[in-house]
């Protein structure tokens, strides 16, 4: 899961506030105000369908992702890619279970 933070209005405050966006993936999975703490979660219902999705268009891009890194910068594609290759089964079960998790 990845966290990022925005400037946006939150509807409890009526202020715009620091708020914590929550990515699984691409995929936007839940809000937080930093002020009030109020959190908005997409359902595990509406996420799923659209985590396949997602995960279909990263799978199918990949390959062509991989090319244009191998091609812009060979020796650190070589260097890197043992790593990324290790990460990406734990990167996608963390990004899993935290959609099963809800």
């Amino acid at each position: 899961m990845t966290i990022e933070h925005a400037q946006l209005y939150c509807e409890t405050c009526e202020k715009v506030t620091n708020h914590e966006l929550h990515y699984a993936g691409r995929l936007l999975e839940s809000v937080r105000c930093s002020r009030c703490e109020t959190q908005f979660e997409l359902s595990q219902r509406a996420l799923l369908p659209a985590y396949v999705r997602d995960l279909e268009s990263r799978i199918a891009s990949k390959p062509r992702r991989m090319l244009h890194r191998a091609t812009r910068d060979p020796l650190g594609f070589a260097r890197q890619l043992p790593g990324a290759i290790l990460r990406q089964p734990r990167k996608f079960v963390r990004e899993f279970w935290s959609l099963i998790r809800r």
